[in-house]
């Protein structure tokens, strides 16, 4: 758990880092696709995460990890609330500052509900946060996915959070091979 929480304040600075390159380059993502180039077709190696294992071994309590990201989310909200309306560069990538932040809250509410796994009698993503998600997913592989399926299970399946079972690839047929959309 602690990793994903070191992912979570890295994921702070680095939602700071972009709202401070501001730039004149035409835009070339929104914040739906800006998913597209997942997955990546570069294998991720034990060298790529071991930093973050590392950083999160490194924290001598959790009370301290805690007090981290809090600083760095306080920091990340507070600069989104201030960042003015221009283009920013971030991954090699232009996006409007609205994209940027909408494409941090999809990858926030995804996180969110990875903590759940550990704490699940905790409350879930805000609507609009999972709303969100769901645009987005929508919006990558078109808004086609079994009528069984609600919100939350859609949001998990099509992340690759919960696994497609056979009647889901039977339903989903050759758009199963799609699944999960991003990560």
């Amino acid at each position: 758990m602690a990793d994903l929480l070191v992912h979570l304040r890295l994921d702070a600075e680095a939602l700071l880092y972009g709202l401070a390159v501001p730039c004149d380059d035409a835009i070339d993502r929104d914040f739906i696709s800006y998913w597209k180039d997942w997955p990546s077709p570069v294998q991720i190696t034990f060298a790529d995460v071991r930093c973050t294992w590392a950083f999160a071994a490194a924290y001598a309590t959790a009370d301290s990890l805690r007090g981290h990201i809090d600083e760095a989310m306080i920091a990340a909200a507070t600069a989104s609330r201030a960042a003015p309306a221009v283009r920013v560069r971030f991954q090699n990538h232009v996006l409007a500052i609205d994209d940027l932040l909408a494409m941090f809250a999809v990858e926030f509410a995804l996180h969110h509900l990875d903590l759940l796994v550990a704490v699940p009698d905790r409350p879930g993503p805000e609507p609009d946060a999972l709303e969100l998600v769901v645009c987005t997913l929508d919006g990558l592989l078109g808004p086609h996915h079994p009528a069984s399926w609600d919100q939350l299970t859609y949001v998990r399946k099509a992340t690759g959070r919960q696994p497609l079972d056979a009647a889901d690839r039977k339903e989903l047929g050759s758009e199963a091979s799609r699944y999960p959309a991003f990560g």
